[in-house]
């Protein structure tokens, strides 16, 4: 079983947002993630960073824009 988490990273200051936080859990992950943006996350640049079960850079994400 693989976990992960995956955190919403905003590429121009490098900063974790605190939400949203997704976990995934499964035993051979792949396909694609949905998540839900809250009203806080404001326009700029962002990618996804997926964390290992110790915290661990595991993946990333291309960049992509929120407008």
């Amino acid at each position: 079983m693989i976990g992960a988490r995956v955190v919403l990273v905003d590429a121009t200051s490098g900063s974790q947002l605190a939400d949203p936080v997704t976990t995934i859990t499964s035993p051979a992950p792949n396909g694609s993630l949905r998540i839900r943006l809250p009203a806080s996350v404001k326009p700029g640049a962002y990618y996804l960073l997926a964390l290992n079960g110790h915290g661990n850079h595991a993946a990333q994400s291309a960049q992509f824009y929120v407008v």
